[in-house]
């Protein structure tokens, strides 16, 4: 009897280690999966759930952009993605770049991206949908990577996405959402927006912004107001300069700007106010310190990532092929990057990781709205629309 209790109790003790063991297991391969928020997009890495996993190699790459290159702004991240991805694998990387802005323009250098060999090209933007509707079934052989749009017609009356192509848009709104909160956490409580058009990207970087103040004004008991504006064009000029200028001195404390190149006219507008800005796309906070920080979408991180499921499966899947993959808090491919050494006081690095992982795992809530007819009840901030 004694012995058969003894065996028991061995078992028992051996059925315990082994689940210690299985959960120590799960709780490794959590671990392996658990994103990090985000800080610098410039000095991400991809690393494979596998580092043991190897890629073929070998072929090519191609990023065409607008006539503006791959110097600076969106494009500039995703060629970094698509070098880094390159060296690391044994790819080759090269860019062609449009002559003009016409999707006639953007059509002619997807043609000769596809016509170069390559096995894969990358590209972003509304004028490259419209180029690639035209020709995105034309070489069979080649595969499309397409950022911040969808294949669409001139006009945007017919979508269609190809099995060779697979479309990415970020959530804008949840960049958006981490700027809200971080600025009114830092005490910012008259706070602007000022975006180039109002189309559904960016009125989803304001109704982020909007959700963020809110909760924040609301943690804190504090009540806000957000006053917003559209200038209808891309191209910063003396009259939107002005306008920013005179929000700053009628009380606004901080304004994020979105769109084209109106960080250029925040940025002279801070110097000459003391005020501070936000800007959104990508990183900006190479303009000085009164620029607290960018929403940013993460391309570097977002191309290298997509640029290993392709060449490890050699294809678009039925998964992949035709589909439009929204980026966002998931995988670590929006953010809110704040300078070195960190610009925001009471909102710390450690209140944003907090939040990021509380938006990632749905412990906080937030919306999507595509425009500004439909808002949020929002009691702690008072939204003025200005024309």
């Amino acid at each position: 009897m004694k012995k058969f209790l003894a065996l028991l109790l061995t078992l028992a003790l051996l059925a315990g280690l082994t689940a210690c063991k299985d959960t120590e297991a799960a709780s490794t391969a959590q671990e392996q999966h658990t994103v990090t928020a985000p800080t610098n997009d410039a000095t991400f890495v991809y690393q494979p759930d596998d580092p043991a996993a190897t890629l073929p190699g070998g072929e090519s790459v191609v990023l065409v952009t607008g006539p503006g290159g791959t110097e600076s702004g969106e494009d500039a991240m995703l060629w970094q993605g698509i070098q880094t991805f390159a060296n690391t694998y044994g790819y080759t990387a090269d860019a062609q770049t449009a002559a003009g802005n016409t999707a006639d323009e953007a059509e002619a250098a997807l043609r000769a991206a596809a016509e170069s060999g390559a096995k894969l090209v990358v590209c972003r933007g509304d004028t490259m949908g419209a180029a690639l509707y035209r020709m995105q079934e034309n070489y069979p052989d080649v595969h499309y990577l397409l950022f911040d749009s969808e294949p669409h017609s001139d006009d945007y009356s017919a979508y269609n996405t190809a099995s060779l192509v697979h479309c990415v848009l970020f959530q804008e709104e949840q960049a958006g959402y981490l700027a809200g909160y971080a600025a009114v956490t830092d005490g910012y409580t008259t706070l602007g927006f000022i975006g180039a058009r109002e189309i559904p990207g960016i009125v989803r970087y304001c109704t982020g912004f909007l959700q963020g103040a809110e909760a924040a004004a609301e943690l804190q008991g504090e009540y806000v107001t957000l006053q917003t504006w559209f200038t209808d064009t891309y191209e910063n000029n003396d009259a939107i300069t002005q306008r920013m200028i005179d929000w700053y001195n009628n009380g606004t404390s901080l304004i994020m700007v979105s769109g084209g190149n109106l960080y250029e006219g925040v940025s002279d507008a801070v110097n000459q106010t003391g005020g501070k800005a936000i800007t959104t796309d990508y990183d900006n906070t190479e303009l000085g310190d009164r620029v607290l920080g960018s929403a940013i979408k993460c391309y570097n991180a977002a191309v290298q990532r997509q640029l290993y499921t392709f060449f490890a499966a050699g294809t678009w899947n039925g998964q992949t092929g035709g589909q439009t993959e929204k980026a966002g808090f998931t995988n670590g491919e929006v953010a809110l990057v704040a300078g070195a050494p960190w610009r925001f006081d009471s909102f710390t690095q450690d209140d944003y990781r907090t939040l990021y992982e509380d938006l990632r795992t749905s412990v906080l809530k937030m919306d999507a709205y595509s425009d500004l007819d439909t808002l949020p009840e929002t009691p702690n901030v008072t939204v003025n629309r200005l024309l």
